[in-house]
């Protein structure tokens, strides 16, 4: 059982390292509000262009933020 636990952990660290590095590779995904054929001009979340920034990018740059501001 206790080995089940360590596989698990495991894999849980290496998917949110995975995660992590294609946020910084690319932090632009598709938008999925939009359809997936094309851009919705009226589209409020991407403003229209289709594209809007990963979650784990969107946290990073709140933290980043949080982080800039509290150490002026």
């Amino acid at each position: 059982m206790a080995t089940a636990i360590v596989l698990l952990g495991l894999c849980l660290f290496a998917v949110t390292l995975c995660y992590l590095g294609r946020c910084l590779i690319s932090p632009w995904g598709t938008c999925t509000r939009c359809r997936p054929g094309g851009k919705n001009r009226t589209c409020r979340a991407c403003n229209g262009t289709g594209m809007r920034p990963r979650l784990g990018w969107q946290l990073f740059a709140h933290f980043r933020r949080l982080h800039r501001n509290g150490t002026r």
